[in-house]
C-alpha cells in the first residue's frame, strides 16, 4: 500500500497528464480553456505543472466541458 504522499503525487501526475491530453485533443491552450471554463489561467498552469489539484467544483466544470467523467479526468481507473 502506498503512503499518502506517494498517492497524492500519483494523482497530481495522472491529472496533469490527462488534462494535457484533453487540451491537445480539443486544440486548446491554457488561455482558451480558461476563457471557456472561467477557471483562472494560473490554476490551469499549476495543475499542468503538478503544483496542485482542482477542487471538486473545478473537476465538475472540467468534466462537463470535456464531456468526460471525473473518474476519466482524474485517471481513477489507472490506480
Amino acid at each position: 500500500m502506498r503512503n499518502k504522499t506517494e498517492t497524492f503525487s500519483k494523482i497530481q501526475q495522472t491529472f496533469s497528464r490527462r488534462l494535457t491530453e484533453l487540451m491537445s485533443e480539443n486544440n486548446l491552450n491554457q488561455a482558451k480553456l480558461s476563457k471557456f471554463t472561467g477557471i483562472s489561467n494560473q490554476a490551469i498552469s499549476n495543475w499542468l505543472l503538478c503544483k496542485g489539484v482542482p477542487s471538486l467544483e473545478m473537476l465538475y466544470i472540467l468534466a462537463d466541458y470535456f464531456d468526460v467523467s471525473i473518474d476519466d479526468l482524474t485517471g481513477r481507473k489507472d490506480y
